[in-house]
């Protein structure tokens, strides 16, 4: 009975939705997210003949093709087919990994990370508001968040999986092993692509006022796409703005940064995917219980306090001296980057109507990626003079973080009588 017990807790915490159509999403989320080449791949652009700021222009191209691509994309999943867009999403990732696989230049390069930027812009807020559909079908809604924090769970194992088999390659067969760790990246984008078409149709049910407002002959484009009405909750929108922007851990800039400052830390190249791949099952594992977390203590206390002790790591992992106090501190500081989206992602679907979940998630995102482009251009150029200072400059926005986070209050959804 003891083992029976046992295997079922395991069951529980693994599937927490078994096998249903969420659960299936999760599963192509992951496959979908098995970078293998990412601990490395900036050591890989640098072989290609690229420095820290031509490596931080291709994320921030990406970013900038996004910006373009944000809101159309959230208007057209949420009037036409969230998963048509999410399919479309795939095969764009696809295109840009086999380009990166054939790249030799920075155009190359720059051709991929633009591709990337729109494939992301496509999923941006269309996977939440799809999963989301997906639950609602179920009569499950009011496990969002633990859906949520289960994504994020299966992004973490994912990034554990591929970087921890990334690791064993590059070891066994050193950096020329690169090109077989990309196509093996592609190999598993396809097969997401091919699992996406397991996934049901959503069935848009409009409500009698929506589809009213539909048909009204007299109505703006404006008004038919939903800008009209999400303009009624506008200042609730600037205020989630302000924080999706004002958050940001900078993430993508610490996967870029690490790899050539563990390798001046005396670190070993072929740890630096076992390393990343630790810091991201931390993070799902500590992503897997946000909801709890949040039902405890609130939003507002678990994010001020998340973004408080990233803070602090940055701080000390720029005064790292050794190889051994920079894997430390790097994993102290990956264990807590997702919270954020989740948390502020969960709150913001609590308050906006559910058929502009995709719209308003996408307006969000946009900007939030203008701030990241900018920042992470002035971060890397601070990386050329001294990557310590640049971890410095992440502290000290993620402290501002911190104080945002007390001072200013998070919109409440309003509850209905």
């Amino acid at each position: 009975m003891g083992e029976i017990r046992i295997l079922s807790q395991i069951h529980q915490y693994l599937l927490p939705f078994g096998f249903s159509a969420p659960a299936r999403l999760a599963l192509l989320l992951l496959f979908s997210n098995l970078y293998f080449y990412l601990p490395f791949y900036v050591l890989y652009l640098q072989d290609k003949g690229l420095n820290l700021v031509q490596i931080s222009e291709l994320s921030i191209l990406l970013l900038l093709s996004n910006l373009l691509f944000e809101i159309p994309g959230g208007l057209l999943a949420d009037h036409l087919s969230k998963k048509k867009i999410l399919v479309i999403g795939l095969l764009l990732q696809l295109l840009g990994e086999i380009i990166f696989l054939q790249g030799t230049q920075f155009f190359h390069f720059a051709l991929a990370s633009f591709i990337g930027g729109i494939h992301c812009a496509l999923h941006s807020g269309c996977l939440e508001a799809y999963l989301h559909e997906l639950l609602d079908r179920q009569k499950k809604s009011e496990r969002y968040s633990e859906a949520l924090g289960y994504f994020g769970f299966a992004k973490s194992t994912a990034n554990f999986i591929a970087f921890l088999g990334g690791s064993l390659i590059v070891g066994i067969w050193g950096p020329e092993s690169f090109y077989i760790l990309i196509a093996l990246t592609i190999f598993c984008v396809g097969l997401a692509l091919l699992g996406m078409f397991s996934l049901p149709w959503e069935s848009i049910q409009l409500e009698e006022g929506e589809e009213t407002h539909r048909r009204a002959s007299n109505f703006t484009w404006l008004d038919r796409i939903g800008f009209s009405e999400i303009s009624s909750l506008s200042g609730t929108l600037i205020v989630m703005i302000l924080l999706f922007c004002a958050t940001q851990p900078f993430a993508d800039s610490l996967l870029i940064m690490i790899q050539p400052f563990f390798e001046e830390r005396g670190g070993e190249v072929a740890l630096l995917g076992l390393l990343t791949a630790t810091g991201m099952a931390i993070e799902g594992l500590v992503l897997k219980q946000v909801h709890v977390l949040q039902n405890r203590f609130g939003v507002a206390r678990i994010l001020a306090g998340t973004f408080l002790f990233l803070g602090v790591g940055y701080v000390l992992l720029s005064w790292s001296v050794n190889a051994w106090m920079v894997a430390f501190f790097f994993l102290w500081i990956r264990s807590v980057v997702g919270v954020k989206q989740v948390l502020l992602t969960d709150q913001t679907l609590k308050i906006f109507p559910v058929h502009r979940h995709a719209t308003v998630l996408s307006i969000m995102n946009l900007g939030s990626r203008l701030y990241v482009a900018s920042g992470m251009w002035g971060i890397a150029l601070v990386a050329e003079y001294s990557i310590p200072w640049a971890f410095m400059s992440l502290a000290g926005i993620l402290l501002v973080a911190t104080l945002l986070m007390i001072v200013i209050k998070i919109p409440q959804p309003i509850s209905s009588p």
